[in-house]
């Protein structure tokens, strides 16, 4: 049954603690949840999960942006060990949260390199932690950014080259996450994409086009996106990564409000 996962992170502000944003998502009835792993203690994470019954639905942050930004570089050779290092630490994370995905952004472009030197050190890197990936059972998560709009420099803008990259690695446990907001500034044709694609996608984001806010009017027919995610077999969560146009109450409200169906009830415990 599909699901709405709240993004602990981008559906609030900073004033709001970790430990109150799992309380009011779970007191909405969000069955899921992602955050970035490297923020959160993973002993506070357990207890908050057991405590807010929220399945940890995807971790974010196994690569960055840009060089000394903090975490390696996904098509950066010099940075292979350490993505090695830190996807080892992020799937005992995983594990220990239960959860099944890790999301790698693509990194920006590097002016010294082509577009298929890009491809290949991106390869390469998936290919040498796939193993990894592989005993753990977990999935690496490859997501396309819009250049557009929020990321301008991106590698990997687009689905077309995130599937190249997919069908390169050439392991189960390497998808892409096709995020509907993205994409349809990037790509437009989602139905479709999805239809013709849907094996190499392992996980969904969504939020409003323009604007990035709640997924309430704008161009895209969710409804329509959603049934055809659901006519592919997906069964999963989809995640709400979106800033809130007030408050993530007031935001979940509205959503919840126009979606009822992907949302669960509260459990206290």
């Amino acid at each position: 049954m599909i699901q709405f996962a709240a993004h602990l992170e981008m559906n609030f502000t900073n004033e709001v603690s970790f430990q109150e944003r799992w309380k009011v998502a779970s007191q909405f009835g969000f069955q899921g949840c992602e955050f970035v792993w490297r923020h959160r203690d993973l002993s506070e994470v357990i207890a908050l999960s057991e405590k807010y019954p929220m399945q940890v639905s995807c971790l974010g942050g196994a690569t960055g942006f840009e060089a000394g930004g903090g975490r390696p570089l996904l098509t950066n050779p010099e940075d292979r060990e350490q993505v090695a290092k830190d996807v080892e630490t992020a799937v005992t994370y995983a594990q220990n949260v239960n959860c099944k995905r890790l999301i790698f952004v693509p990194g920006n472009l590097d002016s010294s390199r082509s577009i298929e030197q890009h491809r290949e050190e991106a390869i390469a890197t998936f290919k040498y932690v796939a193993p990894i990936l592989e005993e753990a059972g977990v999935t690496a998560l490859l997501e396309p950014l819009n250049s557009l709009v929020d990321h301008k420099g991106i590698y990997c803008d687009n689905s077309e080259e995130a599937f190249r990259i997919i069908d390169g690695v050439g392991s189960g446990n390497v998808k892409v996450i096709y995020d509907i907001y993205h994409m349809q500034i990037m790509d437009g044709n989602l139905i479709q994409t999805i239809q013709n694609n849907h094996d190499k996608i392992g996980y969904y984001h969504l939020a409003k086009v323009p604007g990035r806010v709640e997924p309430v009017g704008g161009e895209v027919n969710v409804p329509a996106v959603i049934e055809a995610i659901r006519a592919t077999g997906y069964d999963d969560f989809i995640g709400l990564e979106y800033k809130p146009s007030l408050n993530a109450e007031t935001s979940f409200s509205e959503i919840k409000e126009l979606f009822p169906t992907y949302f669960g009830q509260f459990q206290n415990r």
